[in-house]
């Protein structure tokens, strides 16, 4: 359990955790494998969260996943590139509510770099980064003392 001083000096910083989903690179799960890839590979980025259109999360991809859908099935990129990327999506990466806590969320960034946030109709609201928490650790153990006074029990 995180000592509730810390938490709450955590907590205090939670606006700067989420990265809102208009501000994010991300899919709809029928754009095709062709437009996809070019934006993937041109993007720098390594896996981008997938949507409907109506805002629901679906999951992520990765230029991986098209790879490795592509060598199932033994398909040309001739015949992947038309096809929609909601047969790829890597639903696997785990997902956080809004109303989760930071132990929560810690304990499931340990295994990814991003957190799709979701509301309770499972509409993505947004991301929370390995990186955001890690900031926020780094202030914790730089600026607690000047809010809260340290005192060996």
């Amino acid at each position: 359990m995180i000592a509730k001083e810390f938490e709450d000096f955590l907590i205090g910083h939670l606006g700067t955790y989420l990265i809102p989903a208009k501000d994010l690179a991300i899919f709809i799960d029928s754009h095709n494998v062709e437009h996809v890839t070019l934006l993937l590979a041109n993007s720098g980025l390594s896996r981008v969260p997938v949507i409907t259109k109506t805002g629901h999360y679906v999951g992520t991809i990765a230029l991986g996943d098209i790879m490795k859908y592509r060598n199932q099935y033994g398909l040309s990129s001739e015949q992947v590139a038309k096809l929609d990327i909601e047969l790829m999506v890597d639903t696997r990466i785990p997902t956080v509510s809004d109303m989760a806590s930071l132990t929560e969320v810690m304990h499931k960034l340990v295994d990814t770099s991003f957190l799709p946030v979701l509301d309770k109709d499972g509409v993505m609201l947004g991301i929370i980064t390995r990186k955001a928490i890690l900031k926020a650790i780094n202030s914790l153990l730089h600026d607690f003392t000047d809010h809260y006074e340290i005192q060996p029990k």
